[in-house]
């Protein structure tokens, strides 16, 4: 009985592990699309030159970081999802 407590609490705390990683890549999809409608919107509203070499490259180079940073976060957190995912199916409930 004492290890199917045990078991069950681990699978608990694995489940709200994977429950913050869920929300964290989540919100680095919504800042990914939101990126993008602010890009369109300055597009639209012709706050940014696309004749303009210079805002093109400096616009480019930022949204290569930021793209960059995001989908690194976005793989990390998928692959932290797995692994508790994983985990889970690793216990004898």
């Amino acid at each position: 009985m004492e290890g199917q407590l045990s078991d069950k609490v681990k699978k608990n705390l694995l489940d709200l592990q994977y429950n913050k990683y869920l929300q964290y890549y989540t919100t680095a999809v919504i800042l990914l699309f939101t990126y993008f409608i602010g890009v369109g919107i300055a597009f639209i509203t012709e706050q940014v030159d696309y004749k303009n070499i210079n805002q093109m490259l400096l616009l480019a180079m930022i949204s290569i970081a930021i793209l960059s940073i995001i989908i690194i976060l976005m793989l990390q957190y998928k692959g932290h999802m797995a692994n508790i995912f994983e985990e889970i199916k690793r216990l004898k409930l």
